[in-house]
């Protein structure tokens, strides 16, 4: 498993810092839970893709900080 799927796992889950990778990755290995946080690493939300699109068809309509 890869770290950056277990240090999503460790957020989500609010799992102790002292629980090691391996013991992580041994007891998430195949859950929904480990599929979740590998899909939330690759997309983006809905909402975000919406106004990256908007952002380039109208630029001046981008929200200012």
């Amino acid at each position: 498993m890869d770290k950056a799927v277990i240090d999503v796992i460790r957020e989500k889950e609010q799992l102790p810092d002292s629980m090691s990778d391996s013991e992580i990755a041994r007891e998430y290995k195949g859950t929904y839970t480990a599929a979740r946080a590998a899909i939330s690493l690759e997309h983006k939300p809905l909402d975000q893709v919406l106004a990256d699109a908007m952002a380039k068809v109208l630029p001046f309509m981008r929200k200012r900080k």
